[in-house]
This record gives C-alpha cells, sequence and structure tokens, in this order.
C-alpha cells in the first residue's frame, strides 16, 4: 500500500462527482433497497448498535514525540524515557521521514548503559534499519529489538551520525512495546459523533496490575489546530464514577470535523512499579442535517406494503440519509414482540418546514410474529451514510397500524428482506430473437489504498472483470456504489474480494438492487484479509492513505451493526498470517496476535458468514516478510471454481 496523497485527493473527488452524477441519472429509489431483517437479528443484537465502549482500541503500546537538539562535541542527538513494567522483549522503533544514521544508547535507572554490541553477539539484540516503509510510505524505521530487559524507568538516546549543526535530522516518533500485557483501552463517550453533542475521551488500563494512582493527556488533533487536555478520573468527564480507574476529557465545545485524539497514561501499581501506554483515535465529527419529532403516520401502500413515515425536522441542506428502526407489536398475552427491523438508504420527502423518512413494511412479517396493535418503533436511528454517525436517535416512537389483507404467510422471502427490487429478474440487452442477453462475470476486487491490479490474471478464468480504483480512500457506501457502477454491464456477477474490498461488496449486496442478486454458483462474494470488526491501523493516519473511518475500529462495529445475517450468509472468507517474521515489524506493534500485517485473526471474523479458515504463509499485501495473500494460487484456484457468476 502506497501513499499518494494529492492523487489520492483527486481521485476521491473524481470518484464522488462520478457517483453523484450516476445518483443523479438514476433515483436512489430505483435502485435502493427495503431491507429487513427476522426477529432473530434484534435478539441476537446483530443490527442494534454497539455500547460506546465496544467501539474502542486497545493498545500495547508507549509513543512518544521526539525531536533533536544540537550539543557541541556531541552533535544531533534525541532522548526519551520509556517505563518497562515486565522483564523480557522490549522493540523499540524509530519513525522519522527521511533516513538517518543513529547510534543508540539504552540505559537503566541505575544509570547503566547497555553494551548493545555484546548482546547483539549473545542474541539478545537485533536491529533493523530500514529506508523506505511500504505499510508507511514516506517513513523511515530504526528498530532494536532486546530480549533481556529488566523492569524499570529506562532512558533511550539516539545520536544522528555525521550531520552539521546546520543540518538538523527530522523530528519523529519512537513507539515502544514492553513484554507486560497491560493495555490502554480506549473510545469516544458515545456514538453521536455531533458538534452539538458534549464529547469526551475516554481511557483506562486493562490486564494491568492493580493501579495505585494514574495521571494522564490527551492530546487532540482538530481542523482547527491541536488542543492538550488533562485526563480526570472526577466523575465530570465522561469517565463515569470518581475514583473507579476511568480517566476522562472533553473535547472542545462545538467540535467540527476530523478529530484524531493521541491519549497517554501512566500509572503506579500498588508494588510501586510503573505502567506507561499510548493510545490514539481518530473520528469524525459530523453537522446535525435531520432531528426526529417523534412523529410517525402510516398508511397502506398500493403495493400492499405499509408506508411508515417518520417526521424530521431538516437542519440542513437536503442529503441522503440511512434510516432504520425495529418494529414492535403485541402478542396475544399482551407482551411487546419484535416483528422485524427495517433499514433503508433514502432521499428525505420535502414537505413545508419538515422532511418525511420513508421506510416500508411488509405485512407478512406482523403474521408471522402473531403480532397486533398496540405497535412502536423502536431504536430509531437517522445516520450519515458515510460515517455512520447518528443525526438522531430515538428510544421508542409509538403509531398506529393501518388495516391490512391478511395473506396467510408461512415463511421468510427474499422480497420480505430485500423488497420486491431485490427479487427482480435482470435487464440485459435483447438479441435479434428477443431473449435477454445475460451477461455474467465475475468481478475481482482490491482493497482500501491500493495501488492497481493485484489478482494473478492467470489464476481466474472468463467471464471476469477486474475493479479497478488505485490509491483511494473510500467510505464503504462510496465504494459500494462505484463498484456498481463499475458493473452495470453485467447482468449478474459474484465478487472475490482483498480487505476493504469485501466490506464494499457485502454493503452493495445489503443497501443496493445490483447485478449480486441475480449471481448463481456455490459462493456470492469471497475475500480474504478483510477487517469486518477493523484494525488498530485505521486510525493512525500515517499507514498508506490515511484515515478511514469505516475500518477502525470505533466505526466497523457501527457499520457492521446495519448488516443482518441474510446478507452476511453470502460471504466466504479467509484470514491469514505469516510463517516465521512478523508480516509487518512496524504494524505488528499495534496489532493484536495472530495478524496478517494489517488485519487481526479476531478482527477479521464475521458472524453469521461462513469462515474458510486461518492460513498461515501469507500477509496482507506485497512488501511484506510473506507473499501476499491475494497471490495463493491454490486458493483462487478454488474461490474461481467455487464463484458465482
Amino acid at each position: 500500500m502506497r501513499s499518494r496523497p494529492i492523487l489520492t485527493v483527486l481521485t476521491l473527488l473524481a470518484g464522488l462527482l462520478v457517483a453523484g452524477s450516476a445518483r443523479a441519472q438514476e433515483p436512489l429509489d430505483s435502485y435502493a433497497k427495503v431491507v429487513a431483517a427476522p426477529p432473530a437479528d434484534i435478539r441476537s443484537g446483530t443490527v442494534v448498535l454497539p455500547a460506546p465502549e465496544q467501539t474502542g482500541v486497545s493498545s500495547p503500546v508507549q509513543i512518544r514525540a521526539v525531536e533533536t537538539s544540537w550539543t557541541p562535541g556531541s552533535g544531533w542527538a534525541l532522548e526519551t524515557g520509556v517505563a518497562v513494567d515486565a522483564d523480557g522483549e522490549l522493540n523499540v522503533v524509530l519513525l522519522t521521514p527521511r533516513a538517518v544514521n543513529w547510534t543508540w544508547e539504552f540505559v537503566d535507572e541505575a544509570g547503566t548503559t547497555l553494551d548493545l554490541d555484546r548482546a547483539s553477539r549473545r542474541g539478545e539484540a537485533r536491529r533493523d534499519s530500514r529506508d523506505g516503509l511500504e505499510d508507511a510510505a514516506g517513513w523511515s524505521a530504526d528498530r532494536w529489538d532486546l530480549s533481556a530487559v529488566r523492569v524499570g524507568s529506562w532512558r533511550i538516546r539516539a545520536r544522528a551520525e555525521g550531520l552539521p549543526s546546520s543540518t538538523p535530522p527530522p523530528s519523529g516518533w519512537l513507539v515502544a512495546r514492553t513484554a507486560g500485557s497491560a493495555r490502554l483501552a480506549l473510545h469516544v463517550s458515545t456514538l453521536e459523533l455531533r458538534s452539538d453533542v458534549e464529547l469526551g475521551v475516554v481511557a483506562r488500563f486493562e490486564d494491568a496490575a492493580p493501579i495505585a494512582r494514574a495521571t494522564g493527556v490527551a492530546v487532540v488533533e482538530l481542523a482547527t489546530g491541536s488542543v492538550s487536555l488533562p485526563l480526570l478520573d472526577d466523575g465530570r468527564h465522561a469517565d463515569g464514577r470518581a475514583g473507579d480507574g476511568v480517566f476522562g476529557a472533553l473535547l472542545p465545545r462545538w467540535t467540527s470535523g476530523p478529530v484524531r485524539a493521541r491519549v497517554d497514561l501512566t500509572g503506579t501499581t500498588i508494588d510501586g512499579a510503573t505502567i506507561a501506554r499510548t493510545a490514539q483515535i481518530s473520528f469524525p465529527v459530523i453537522e446535525r442535517r435531520a432531528a426526529l419529532t417523534g412523529g410517525v403516520s402510516a398508511r397502506l401502500s398500493a403495493d400492499g406494503r405499509v408506508r411508515i413515515d417518520l417526521e424530521a425536522l431538516p437542519l440542513g441542506p437536503p442529503a441522503k440519509l440511512h434510516v432504520s428502526t425495529e418494529v414492535w407489536g403485541t402478542s396475544a398475552e399482551g407482551r411487546l414482540v419484535p416483528v422485524c427491523w427495517l433499514s433503508r438508504m433514502l432521499e428525505p420527502v420535502e414537505r413545508t418546514g419538515l422532511q418525511d423518512l420513508p421506510l416500508l413494511l411488509d405485512t407478512r412479517w406482523i403474521e408471522l410474529a402473531g403480532a397486533s396493535a398496540p405497535f412502536v418503533l423502536r431504536r430509531v436511528r437517522v445516520q450519515d451514510p458515510d460515517t455512520d454517525v447518528p443525526h438522531d436517535l430515538a428510544d421508542e416512537i409509538a403509531f398506529d397500524m393501518p388495516i391490512f389483507p391478511v395473506v396467510g404467510a408461512t415463511l421468510v422471502t427474499q422480497s420480505m428482506l430485500q423488497g420486491p427490487g431485490g427479487s427482480a429478474v435482470p435487464v440485459g440487452p435483447r438479441t435479434q430473437a428477443g431473449p435477454v442477453l445475460l451477461r455474467p462475470a465475475l468481478a475481482l476486487v482490491h482493497g482500501y489504498c491500493s495501488g492497481g491490479s493485484i489478482w494473478p490474471a492467470a489464476h481466474f478464468t472468463q467471464p471476469k472483470l477486474e475493479f479497478l480504483d488505485p490509491n483511494a480512500n473510500r467510505t464503504h457506501d462510496q465504494f459500494a456504489l462505484l463498484l456498481r457502477q463499475a458493473t452495470s454491464a453485467q447482468t449478474s456477477f459474484g465478487v472475490v474480494a482483498h480487505s476493504q474490498g469485501g466490506m464494499a461488496a457485502l454493503h452493495l449486496l445489503t443497501y443496493y438492487a445490483s447485478g449480486l442478486d441475480h449471481a448463481t454458483g456455490p459462493r456470492l462474494i469471497q475475500s480474504v484479509g478483510s477487517p469486518y470488526q477493523g484494525t488498530p491501523l485505521a486510525s493512525l493516519g500515517f499507514f498508506a492513505c490515511g484515515v478511514n473511518n469505516d475500518m477502525t475500529t470505533g466505526g466497523a462495529p457501527i457499520w457492521l451493526a446495519g448488516i443482518p445475517t441474510w446478507a452476511r450468509s453470502k460471504v466466504y472468507y479467509w484470514t491469514t498470517q505469516n510463517s516465521g517474521s512478523a508480516c509487518s515489524a512496524l504494524a505488528n506493534l499495534w496489532l493484536g496476535q495472530p495478524n496478517d500485517g494489517t488485519t487481526e485473526r479476531d478482527r477479521g471474523q464475521l458472524p453469521g458468514a461462513n469462515s474458510m479458515g486461518h492460513i498461515t504463509g501469507w500477509c496482507h499485501t506485497t512488501g511484506m516478510s510473506n507473499p501476499a495473500s491475494y497471490t495463493d494460487a491454490t486458493l483462487n484456484a478454488e474461490r474461481n471454481a467455487q464463484a458465482a457468476r
């Protein structure tokens, strides 16, 4: 993965213009599905938004911003401290924008300098210097791995060799990971990441020895600049109860735009040991576009479905929205029971001073649930399609169900799950004889920030096509619409995807009508290395093409809460890991084990889908310690043979 910021921005703008043009020519109502899920998906929590603490990141590292200073006789040098909280391995990486020849010193708290030459001969120290990093383009890394470091407060010094006083080395970051099990858990205080909401970052140690006292700071980067905020455990900063070991800091009011927060927390255990960890999260803060009034009207439409209009107050220009709700009715015993979950990408229907957000309910769901009046909507949410941030949420809204004809439903059908358009006959060009000319294909899809073509052409047979959107950073919704456009000439297609391509294909299947709905064959969507539950790297920013909110550990669970089981069941996925050395020594500092250099095995799982196994000996992409997973000829042959088209 490579970063080309200027090209990325231009490509993104071009893609948005194309997608916008496509929407202008084709009304959203004509291809946005009427999505539904059965009561089981509500009961299991599959389509329920996660709690804020389930959307955080858990970090095992310390990160220090480092700057060099000039000392006559010594030259340019830097120095910083690292708290070693467990005997054993210490991994240290110095990241700088350009390569520098560093001379290192490691000094323990007694003032003894480690003899690196001797430790290297004994196999207790190993150095790895790289002038260019594939997964952090434009950066250089100098790394030491020490295997026999003792607990204590260590000083790390590095001197730049051969640079005169007029040529200072660039400032950078020092990242350290100890053998200690403690991690820093960090999340945002609410899912409602809007400028009109009080927002806080919340941090605590996990898997750590009992902490006697702790202090911390949050450095928050905003569109208007950065601000340093103390972390407090006083019960007044989104931190729960005072003295409970949870720390918080409130962001400035009316914060808006992209936010990146780096949190340092240092604690002293009851035994007197020091534990220090750093975590970083990135998230968007949006301007509110709509507010639910609590009004709901329902009427029977001409096709027999019930149209449920949620009334909203517009707070900005009309914009595409993602609206979801649970429908509940009353059982014969008088208890509220779930009927179904409804979701839809839609354009608001404007009326004087207000908007209607229409959802469509197939009345067969009511029959199958054995429900009758009174009815309520629960967990109503109006979200931004690109960030998944809620514009508004409502716990419960009562409404009157119109009288509808009983049809004697006995089972769930495809049209109940996806609307009538989800099962429509595909339309293609006609032959001279008259029948529709079908155009099936296998779509080969790359992932986030891919440099271009990745799938070996010889591994896949015709009919096929390759989706290409190089060096781009897309939301899942943007990616899905571009994939739909790229396959518009096909009457049917299946997907073999890498990384984000898997989530984009699943998003397309869930929310929009396309040739995916008409493909035939054993496996509709096959993916490898897809971080369905996010990756810590997506928040860091200096990896590849920058922050991608849909793939952060905060954004991914919110997106996933909009994907019902029927769509997940169409996915067949693999996860991989290295054989021998880590796929990426740098990324490995942040990632849980095992991983493929980008996607952790555990976060690569898609509950409700079909796991095809965890394969050893393959990494996420090129330039890592093992071959890229998408070049596996054996599995590609299987994927080709089993693919729907």
